[in-house]
């Protein structure tokens, strides 16, 4: 008797427990074109039963993107982030979310185990009370209709003060650029406004609570955002007009020099935090072997992959119709990859997106030989995703003189400017600090100088 009561019971908490056995962090990993990339889930159920989550990765972005639809039902699980057109179908078998990810078209397998998220420590994480004052505000992109949502830091000393807008990297990111628990652009604009410079910082288009599609936007698209952001921020009452600009960092730190070289919006100065200063698909080539290299690659394996990578990369950058350059990329990749399985297909297919196309076209140089207003540009030396070296070399070259240059890259910081052992971007989330206090001082003394 007591055998078949336990029986029922384990019967009844495979059926209904689910809910509650599939809350917390899930751990997996994506193959794709050859290499292998994190991603993790959180799955969280409040009293009332309603079900939040978010999801990190892949590993070029690490971005935290929150789910728009969670549904839990006996074991299957659905999940669904629109503005990335993301999705995950799968069971609970075994211990293990077993399922397909969806994405622009490509099917990908993939398997999550369940694990504990580590006590994560940001001592650097502003809390309140604030010694300045915060608004939420939105304001109109009318190029595209879009309407973006942000965040107003403004400090409390009388007059007008020098501002700026802070621009993020690639990926879907909130104003915060949220990534691994920690919120980068937070703790700028806590430390900026705290020295006497007004910050706006808003949701990227499609992401939080600003309005648009992301998938379907180029960096052109995100370059009106900005030039709306910088209009916006000029009109307010606590704000020196004539002492506005931009920070990016990184594909942000691209948008803030490519407006400046086209003089597309005023702007009294620009400071590129890692931002690319080589033609992209070079760029893209140099992110590819070091990442590569920090993973174990082998000499022999980097070289070939870096002529297949220069080969697919003049593919996509070329005007070729798609499925020709598509044709053309198979050739390249097959005798790597043998006979391609139906999602590495439709994972060679994803580079021929537009906005991918759009991206890989772009040549930074010819904008950066025409800025004629101050430049501040921080690298760290342990980037692997935009490697100081060239990228330094190239501002050094092409920059039109000017005193009030600040160039420079920093020792040991890696693409996020955090102190880091070997720079690889599964470092970011076990690393304490945030964003290095020296890059950030520096940046505020020369703002203020400005």
């Amino acid at each position: 008797m007591k055998c078949c009561l336990l029986l029922v019971l384990l019967f009844l908490q495979s059926c209904l427990g689910f809910g509650r056995t599939v809350e917390g962090s899930w751990k997996g990993e994506l193959s794709i074109q050859g290499a292998t990339l994190p991603i993790v889930f959180h799955l969280r159920q409040d009293a009332d039963g309603l079900w939040e989550g978010d999801m990190v990765g892949p590993v070029q972005s690490m971005s935290t993107m929150p789910f728009d639809k969670i549904v839990v039902r006996d074991d299957s699980l659905y999940l669904e982030a629109a503005s990335i057109d993301f999705s995950f179908r799968g069971r609970f078998v075994f211990g293990k979310l077993e399922g397909l990810v969806r994405q622009h078209h490509a099917l990908l397998p993939l398997t999550l185990h369940a694990f504990r998220m580590p006590a994560q420590r940001r001592p650097q994480l502003p809390q309140p009370p604030y010694s300045y004052d915060t608004l939420d505000v939105s304001f109109q992109n009318n190029f595209d209709a879009v309407r973006l949502a942000g965040t107003l830091t403004i400090p409390r000393s009388e007059g007008k003060h020098p501002a700026v807008v802070l621009i993020t990297g690639s990926g879907p990111q909130d104003r915060n650029e949220t990534i691994e628990g920690h919120q980068p652009f937070k703790v700028i604009a806590d430390y900026l406004t705290k020295r006497g410079i007004v910050v706006l910082r808003y949701d990227e288009r499609g992401v939080g609570k600003s309005t648009g599609n992301y998938v379907q936007s180029t960096i052109g698209d995100f370059s009106k955002d900005a030039i709306a952001a910088v209009a916006f921020l000029q009109k307010q009452q606590q704000v020196d007009p004539t002492r506005v600009g931009i920070i990016g960092h990184s594909e942000g730190g691209l948008i803030a020099a490519l407006l400046a070289g086209q003089k597309a919006t005023k702007l009294s100065f620009i400071a590129l935090l890692a931002a690319p200063a080589i033609p992209i698909d070079s760029l893209m080539v140099l992110q590819a072997h070091e990442l590569g290299r920090v993973q174990g690659m082998t000499k022999k394996e980097l070289q070939e992959a870096r002529e297949i990578n220069k080969r697919n990369f003049a593919l996509i950058k070329g005007k070729l119709p798609d499925q020709q350059a598509y044709t053309r990329i198979l050739n390249n990749v097959t005798p790597v990859f043998g006979k391609l399985t139906p999602a590495q297909e439709a994972e060679f297919k994803m580079m021929l997106l537009p906005s991918f196309r759009y991206f890989m076209r772009i040549n930074p140089v010819p904008f950066i030989e025409k800025i004629d207003v101050p430049v501040f540009a921080a690298f760290g030396t342990k980037d692997l995703q935009v490697p100081f070296a060239p990228n330094l070399e190239s501002l050094t070259d092409h920059l039109p003189q000017k005193r009030a240059h600040f160039l420079q890259a920093y020792e040991g910081l890696n693409h996020f400017f955090q102190r880091a052992d070997t720079g690889a971007p599964q470092e970011y989330a076990t690393i304490e600090e945030t964003f290095n206090e020296r890059v950030m001082r520096d940046l505020s003394d020369w703002i203020n100088k400005q």
